[in-house]
Formats: structure tokens, sequence, C-alpha cells
């Protein structure tokens, strides 16, 4: 019934009543005219009589009000028009939504990595978009959505970079192609790459400018 406190309280119920009660309507238009004739013993009679009716009533409204709600704003019924996925018990909602919350951070953290890998081209909806298909290309054919939903399966999933290396790769080789590419497009960017790659192998540790020049001949020859 808190409900129906916020969404009809007792003043729209009352208006409500002096809308479609007959025998209120029929009250309040004597009350005019008992003030038009300036009787103040019948404008007070009215009065009572007016209370009395809208206290008999105030229930049966209130009882319509509830039923109203239930109609539409439940959460079972919400559920049953497709307006939220599922009701949660109360007794496992502290259980379920701590879940929740932990596959909504992980999710955010997962689309963090895929947005480094890919630059800022790549919007939040888009980096969630390619980290479902990943993991559902991962899974069985006849598996489909469901996999997606349980929680377990994706922390496996996400806990071993071994499932979406791969793609990250990609993802960063694409970047670098596209950045590239924008210094190709000037000939002096072009004339001051040789000294950009230079500074960027000054500051690689040795090792690892030892295996990237190795891949940079491979390219080039």
């Amino acid at each position: 019934e808190g409900m129906i406190e916020i969404k009809f309280r007792t003043k729209e119920l009352l208006e409500c009543m002096g809308r479609l009660d007959q025998h209120l309507i029929n009250l309040k238009e004597s009350l005019q005219a008992a003030r038009g004739s300036g009787d103040p013993g019948v404008v007070e009679a009215l009065k009572v009589q007016i209370r009395s009716r809208e206290k008999q009533l105030l229930p049966v409204y209130t009882q319509i009000a509830t039923r109203f709600a239930e109609l539409h704003d439940t959460s079972l019924r919400m559920a049953s028009k497709g307006v939220i996925k599922e009701v949660v018990d109360w007794e496992n909602s502290r259980s379920f939504f701590y879940k929740r919350l932990n596959r909504r951070v992980a999710e955010g953290s997962l689309v963090k990595v895929v947005r480094n890998a890919a630059g800022d081209q790549l919007s939040h909806k888009l980096a969630m978009d390619l980290i479902k298909k990943w993991f559902l290309d991962s899974k069985p054919t006849e598996v489909g959505e469901s996999a997606w939903l349980d929680d377990a399966d994706f922390f496996n999933w996400k806990d071993d970079p071994r499932n979406y290396e791969e793609q990250l790769q990609e993802l960063r080789v694409e970047k670098i192609l596209l950045q590239l590419s924008s210094i190709g497009e000037s000939t002096s960017d072009l004339q001051a790459l040789p000294q950009g790659l230079a500074g960027l192998l000054s500051k690689v540790e040795p090792s690892s400018r030892v295996q990237l020049v190795e891949e940079l001949r491979k390219v080039l020859s």
C-alpha cells in the first residue's frame, strides 16, 4: 500500500469520488446552492454529510487503487510484460545483487581493456557487444544466450585471457593501422616517421627491442 500512498494520495482519492459518486455530486451541488442562499445551518449540515460520505467511500476507493497498482506496478506484472527480466525473492536478493554487481564490475573492467586495445573510437556499447560475441563464439551453438546469463560461466571465461587475447591483438593491429594510415596521408609526417621509430625503439627494453626490430625486418623484407 506504500505505492498507493505515493500515486493515489487521499486528496486524489477524494477528488476522484467527487467526480464519480453521484450522491457526492448532488451534495456538493446542494452545498453551492446553500452558500448562495446564505443559510449557515444548511451549509454546515451539508459539509458534515459530505465528510461522512467521503469517509464511507474512502476504504472502497483505496481498495480499488490498490488493485489498480497491483495490475500495473507489481514486480510480477512487470515481469510478465517484459519490463524486467525476472523477479528476485527478498530472501535471495542480497546474494543476487552482490553477484550482479560483481558481474557489472567485471564487464566494465574488460570493456576498458577492449577499448584500450581498440582505441577511443570504440564506444562502450560496441566494446560490450564484442565481449558478448567473443564469449558466445567460445560456446557450443546450442547453448546460446543462456550461457551469457550465467555469471559463473562468464567469470570462468573472463578470468582466462587466452579466451580473447587473439581478438585483442587484432584490435591493436587495427588501431595501429589506423594511426599509420593517418601518417601516410601527410608527406611531412612520413618524413618524420623514421626518426619517430628510432625514438620509440630507444625507449623499449633491449630484449623487446631486438624482437621488435626482427618483426619490422620481416615486414619490410
